[in-house]
């Protein structure tokens, strides 16, 4: 995979609202710092040719009217110096610095680790122009206008980039991040028909990018942990919905990760595991709900309340709890983010997860596994969870 910022994208322009329309014809002429100046005997032939006119008309006029004999020799005096200012008179326009645009800017750079990173910042004018780069405030030996540079290590890197003029300069501070990206693709089926993977007898689990999705199974309606799929819908018929599914239009070559915990008593938490026994940093995780999730808690059924109860009077939540733990067994720290939220004293505000939706987990800090547990409102007479039992990962960032 190769990220290319690339002049042919549309640009957002950092600061400024307007650039010239055409800098290569402001840049042709001889020109001090920020001004170019036409000087004595440099002007255009018809400017030159208007100037004469106007001073021939103005001598003609004044001598044919002069009666004095000194008048004569006063005119002969204004017309020397009326040449001299009419011709020596120096036009100065004013020469920009050269602003910097990035496509898309504004937008977030991440790279895979081990990708090419590729920086190509567009100019208004490169005219005797000349270029500056550092990596994390470290001057580059390359004094091109465009970059490339290797991802070989996990994090954030802070590129600067000046271009300088005889007219100004500007700078950008570029920012990119180097992660390891689990979107399960890799794990692909089929990537033409619906599929999905919830266990086998032959496997504990999966491996994707370093880490382990542990598997319980034992057919495809009695498993725990996690599985993956391509499936997605948003049906509201309850007959065409399938279990596998998450809540929204899905390419069948894009996979995520299903993730089920049973509503028992104490349920075991699923865990992802990192392979190497060490700890690694976390940036962020998308999360949704499933299909027939989201159609349980939005229309209820037979057997499920829906939430807030027909009235939406019910103050139900249906809550994900991310618990992060490090090579030691220690608890880092937990984040909760809510599937379902009807809480609120005004029920325009309640509202179900129905899009994929980015978790920040940089607070979990260096965790060597990750924790996924839920807790829910509606609970049968024993106390055990009646919500859906399943929700939705993808795109897990590791830098």
């Amino acid at each position: 995979m190769k990220l290319s910022i690339s002049s042919n994208i549309p640009v957002v322009r950092r600061r400024h609202e307007a650039s010239p329309k055409n800098p290569g014809e402001i840049v042709k002429s001889r020109r001090k710092q920020g001004k170019a100046r036409t000087s004595c005997g440099q002007f255009e032939e018809s400017k030159f040719h208007a100037r004469f006119i106007r001073i021939k008309f103005i001598f003609k006029v004044g001598w044919n009217s002069s009666r004095l004999p000194g008048t004569r020799f006063i005119l002969l005096s204004l017309l020397s110096f009326s040449w001299l200012f009419f011709a020596c008179t120096e036009e100065e326009k004013t020469i920009p610095p050269p602003e910097i645009f990035l496509a898309n800017s504004g937008q977030e750079i991440e790279v895979n680790l081990g990708d090419t990173i590729s920086l190509q910042p567009r100019i208004t004018y490169n005219f005797d122009a000349s270029y500056e780069w550092r990596k994390n405030n470290i001057a580059l030996d390359h004094t091109g206008q465009f970059l490339l540079d290797t991802a070989n290590n996990l994090g954030s890197i802070e590129y600067f980039f000046k271009v300088t003029t005889p007219y100004g300069s500007d700078s950008m501070v570029i920012p990119v991040d180097v992660i390891i990206l689990a979107d399960f693709n890799s794990l692909a089926l089929s990537t033409e028909v619906d599929t999905f993977w919830v266990g086998s007898d032959s496997k504990e689990g999966f491996t994707h990018k370093e880490l382990f999705f542990p598997n319980q199974y034992t057919n495809d309606t009695i498993w725990e942990g996690f599985g993956y799929s391509n499936m997605g819908s948003k049906s509201t018929v309850i007959e065409n919905i399938e279990p596998f599914s998450v809540y929204d239009t899905q390419d069948k070559k894009d996979y995520f990760a299903l993730v089920r915990v049973p509503n028992k008593s104490e349920p075991p938490a699923p865990t992802v595991y990192f392979n190497d026994d060490r700890d690694h940093q976390l940036k962020s995780i998308d999360v949704n709900n499933t299909t027939l999730g989201h159609y349980m808690m939005d229309f209820g059924t037979d057997e499920f309340e829906r939430m807030g109860g027909q009235g939406s009077e019910k103050p139900d939540w249906f809550k994900l709890i991310i618990t992060g733990i490090n090579a030691e067994g220690e608890i880092t720290s937990s984040i909760d983010f809510f599937l379902a939220d009807y809480r609120f004293d005004n029920n325009k505000r309640d509202y179900i997860v129905e899009e994929w939706t980015t978790i920040d987990l940089s607070e979990l800090g260096p965790v060597n596994k990750i924790q996924f547990s839920v807790s829910s409102s509606k609970t049968n007479g024993n106390g055990d969870m009646i919500t859906p039992e399943m929700f939705c990962i993808d795109n897990l960032k590791i830098y």
